[in-house]
């Protein structure tokens, strides 16, 4: 089941991956400032290694029916990055809202519009009771974000793969 192929906000297109996402993706997976809280140690991913994410994001749609969507803005058509609420491999047990956004749109508040309407279709359309939401706790604008989306800190993890503690921020359905 498809619970959303595509969703708009004011100024973000929610949208399926495209074969031709690969290239925007890739050069967002290769930039030390993008991967910096995203990838243990911070590590680039390659082309081929951004390939193999891809067929993951779109393997999770296939297999729930929901997952991150690519992004690009409504105004000019531009893929600046994913948004959207999917089971992270490593905490799979309740789903995570997650962002990764180009540099060139950094502080204009697409993590938090992409993100709350994320949130609203995991609780509206999904019927999720609840989100999360992984932060590294030097990852001082997403936690701006989070707090902006009203998620409130609700535990500790290990990060297995990056030898760090990370937060988990969660989100109940209203009601």
């Amino acid at each position: 089941m498809d619970a959303g192929a595509e969703v708009e906000t004011e100024r973000l297109r929610l949208r399926q991956w495209r074969d031709e996402d690969l290239d925007e993706l890739a050069r967002l997976n290769a930039d030390p400032r993008v991967v910096r809280w995203l990838t243990p140690g911070g590590r680039a991913l390659s082309r081929e290694e951004t390939a193999a994410q891809l067929e993951r994001f779109r393997r999770h749609w296939a297999e729930h029916g929901f997952g991150l969507w690519a992004v690009e803005e409504r105004e000019t058509g531009r893929f600046v990055g994913r948004i959207g609420v999917h089971f992270h491999r490593l905490w799979p047990e309740e789903p995570e809202v997650g962002w990764k956004l180009d540099p060139e749109v950094w502080g204009r508040g697409y993590a938090t519009e992409g993100g709350a309407a994320s949130i609203r279709h995991a609780f509206d359309v999904l019927g999720a009771p609840r989100v999360v939401s992984i932060v590294h706790p030097e990852n001082t604008p997403s936690l701006r974000v989070v707090a902006r989306l009203g998620l409130e800190l609700d535990g500790r993890l290990d990060w297995p793969e990056g030898g760090a503690e990370l937060l988990r921020y969660a989100l109940r359905r209203p009601g």
